[in-house]
């Protein structure tokens, strides 16, 4: 499986801990600059639409591969409470997303890379996060009662430490001012009530700020948030296999 799907990791350089952050958003994890996003303003009264998230990293950190290849990027859909999230690169050689259908009680997990489109289908309400969050850190969350306003939202504030030998801690903004319900359910964020607009992670030692940095009001297709034609399903073993070819 290893020698015919897949290159090495050196040529694909995405690791599994880093698609694990991206989509902690998602719920809606959601990721250019903080200054410029504060200028912003958003129509509060969609009910779907897509968000787009910039990823921030610490300079002078150490890296095995080029940095160049890590992800900067994520795009959020989202219409009746399903969402999509999506990270892409290899010049589009690589894409890896999570669909959460709600109405069908699933949540796709999608990988193409140079042609080879493969899911991992899991049930939404089997007690456990998707496969794609097996990996990130618990964390313990502290709200607060401090108010935001964050791309002309009103945003509440949180501080939030990763359980681990660093012991990072970071603050998350999130708002109620979006039309999406339990945006977080069934990831390790689900304390947070709001769709996050701004947060910190840290990865292989990768010290990165997510900050959104667009709100748009979109008509979003309802095919967008089922399984796509023309994936082959794999197990939670081969998708293991996979992930270890991409660290």
């Amino acid at each position: 499986m290893k020698n015919t799907l897949f290159l090495s990791a050196k040529t694909i350089a995405i690791n599994k801990r880093t698609m694990v952050i991206l989509f902690c958003c998602g719920a809606l994890g959601v990721i250019l600059s903080t200054s410029s996003c504060k200028n912003n303003k958003v129509d509060k009264d969609f009910s779907e639409g897509i968000i787009e998230y910039t990823i921030i990293y610490d300079e002078g950190q150490p890296f095995k591969h080029d940095p160049k290849l890590r992800p900067d990027k994520m795009v959020v859909k989202f219409k009746d409470n399903n969402t999509i999230n999506k990270i892409e690169g290899l010049s589009g050689g690589f894409m890896f997303s999570m669909v959460q259908n709600y109405k069908e009680n699933q949540v796709y997990t999608l990988i193409k890379i140079l042609g080879k489109k493969i899911f991992l289908s899991e049930s939404i309400n089997d007690g456990r996060y998707p496969y794609a969050y097996t990996e990130m850190p618990s964390i313990s969350i502290q709200k607060t009662d401090e108010k935001i306003v964050f791309m002309g939202l009103n945003c509440a504030k949180a501080i939030a430490t990763f359980n681990d030998s660093l012991g990072h801690s970071f603050e998350i903004l999130y708002t109620n001012e979006l039309a999406i319900n339990n945006p977080n359910k069934n990831t390790p964020f689900e304390e947070i009530e709001g769709i996050m607009l701004k947060f910190s992670a840290v990865l292989m030692k990768q010290n990165m700020q997510i900050v959104a940095r667009s709100i748009k009001s979109r008509n979003i297709p309802d095919d967008e948030f089922i399984l796509p034609k023309g994936y082959e399903q794999i197990d939670e073993d081969t998708l293991e296999d996979i992930f270890e070819l991409m660290q």
